[in-house]
């Protein structure tokens, strides 16, 4: 009895989460949650871009998944995109990675860095796996755009 009660005074003194994207080093990380980020389109001015569509980012859309994949004890962050301009399919890319927000200046690992898709197709990204620990793995991320 003595052991089950502090098992449970331990666990309820852990919090299970941070919903918020700026994560304290005491706090643990929901193991399944994944913050995905649109990157906005910048065209430099010393690029020439040739299309039958001229690109607006406002009628631009975005068909984006992510999840995490578990393997005992393991996770690995992926995502996957499809941008388009009304009936034209766009290429874009996806990203995949984890994040230690709560170092100055951030710390990332196990980065897919940017997935291009081919022929206007869906981009997937996976990160690398990382053995899942709640006080020091990082915050699952995806970025995404074209």
């Amino acid at each position: 009895m003595s052991l089950a009660l502090s098992s449970c005074l331990l666990l309820g003194s852990v919090p299970a989460y941070a919903a918020d994207s700026t994560v304290e080093s005491n706090q643990a990380v929901d193991p399944n949650l994944v913050i995905s980020t649109k990157e906005e389109l910048t065209i430099p001015n010393n690029v020439t871009v040739y299309s039958v569509t001229a690109l607006n980012n406002a009628s631009i859309t975005y068909d984006h998944n992510s999840g995490i994949d578990w393997d005992k004890g393991n996770r690995q962050v992926w995502g996957n995109i499809q941008a388009q301009q009304g009936n034209l399919q766009l290429d874009s890319y996806t990203r995949a990675r984890f994040e230690h927000t709560w170092v100055q200046g951030g710390s990332v690992y196990g980065d897919s860095g940017r997935v291009w898709s081919t022929k206007q197709g869906r981009s997937y990204a996976r990160s690398d796996w990382e053995n899942y620990n709640s006080l020091n793995s990082g915050v699952a991320k995806t970025y995404y755009g074209i």
